[in-house]
């Protein structure tokens, strides 16, 4: 696991740097980097810069001229804006000559990028890494560590750390902690949204091959298909569903879900009892008002020592039910967010890295 850590932090890394002047015709200018010998006219860009306020702001159009100090950028027939460079923090800028292929590959370099600030969420450590300053209360994370000679691994909120263990609670499992000791750890993996610890998880899974996701191919079946990906390339997954395998092409998929673990239905199991519950206190209420003078104590003791208990039974034994049933935990991915590049490695080779955004 920690040799697949850091295998994934390089690939990502490397990606950060590389993806983008790989996968699309365009190039990335940096603060210095933006001038008059770099910029060429009439090139389709988008340009990040801090405006008059101190803002940060984004501008998308064709460059109209360029000056020693600023250049101006159309965006429009009528409409220009005069950019200095010394407020430029970058420039995305088209290598291409057809226009609509500008726009094109600087708009999707632009989603690149921001898939790449995502995975920037997830501080990931191993056991030697252990760093309490990035694990805060309230955020989410996802460990796997070793207990007793065994593999376990746990995700959720943080509910507490100190200088020896972190404290990890499931949102389906409130009444169950986690106390797992940093000298237990293999790999923590932090981040402020649990989203951003589902989408790590999900990648995760795909780049070791063990992914079991669920999907809708109308093409082959109305139903979903149920299997685990056992090859990925950029334009085709291809599925092992039993013993068959599906070469499905990624544009017939119209969903693709991905499994990260079980939860267990204790709220939903809760909230059916509970429901349950009220209906009968609802029902005993209104025989109490609807009672005449004669019968009214005895229904307002059938409510005390009936209807209560039986609400409160009703609750107890939904919130039971509920914590003994398991659910498999899906997470949605478009299939044409999923994008598979290719990142050099030390040994002069090429290693696979991907990303996605939901």
């Amino acid at each position: 696991m920690k040799k697949l850590a850091a295998v994934f932090v390089t690939a990502i890394l490397l990606l950060n740097v590389m993806a983008p002047t790989l996968a699309y015709a365009a190039t990335y200018l940096q603060g210095a980097e933006v001038n008059a010998n770099t910029l060429v006219q009439d090139t389709y860009v988008a340009v990040t810069y801090y405006d008059s306020k101190g803002k940060q702001k984004l501008e998308k159009g064709w460059i109209d001229a360029v000056g020693e100090t600023s250049c101006t950028i159309r965006s429009g027939h009528w409409t220009k804006k005069t950019i200095a460079y010394n407020k430029v923090l970058s420039v995305i800028m088209s290598e291409e000559s057809a226009i609509l292929k500008q726009m094109s590959d600087v708009n999707r370099f632009i989603e690149e990028i921001k898939k790449q600030e995502e995975l920037k969420a997830i501080t990931l450590m191993s056991r030697e890494q252990i760093d309490l300053s990035k694990i805060r209360k309230g955020w989410y994370a996802h460990v796997a560590y070793t207990s007793d000679k065994k593999k376990k691994n746990a995700t959720g909120k943080i509910t507490d750390r100190d200088s020896d263990r972190i404290v990890i609670q499931k949102r389906e499992e409130f009444w169950k902690n986690w106390k797992i000791a940093y000298s237990e750890i293999d790999t923590l993996a932090v981040a402020k949204h649990q989203r951003d610890i589902e989408g790590w998880m999900v990648m995760q899974l795909l780049h070791e091959g063990n992914a079991k996701v669920r999907v809708r191919v109308p093409s082959i079946k109305k139903k979903w298909m149920v299997g685990k990906v056992v090859k990925m390339t950029q334009d085709t997954l291809v599925i092992l569903r039993g013993r068959s395998f599906y070469q499905v092409s990624r544009s017939s998929i119209s969903n693709l879900e991905v499994n990260i673990g079980q939860y267990r239905n204790t709220e939903k199991g809760a909230a059916i009892g509970l429901g349950i519950g009220v209906g009968i206190l609802a029902l005993s209420a209104w025989d109490v008002h609807k009672a005449d003078d004669e019968s009214r104590g005895w229904a307002e003791l059938g409510l005390i020592l009936v209807a209560v208990p039986a609400a409160v039974l009703t609750t107890l034994t939904g919130t039971i039910i509920g914590a003994m049933d398991k659910s498999d935990k899906w997470v949605k991915v478009s299939p044409q967010s999923l994008n598979l590049s290719l990142a050099p490695t030390s040994g002069n080779g090429l290693r696979a890295a991907l990303t996605f955004n939901f």
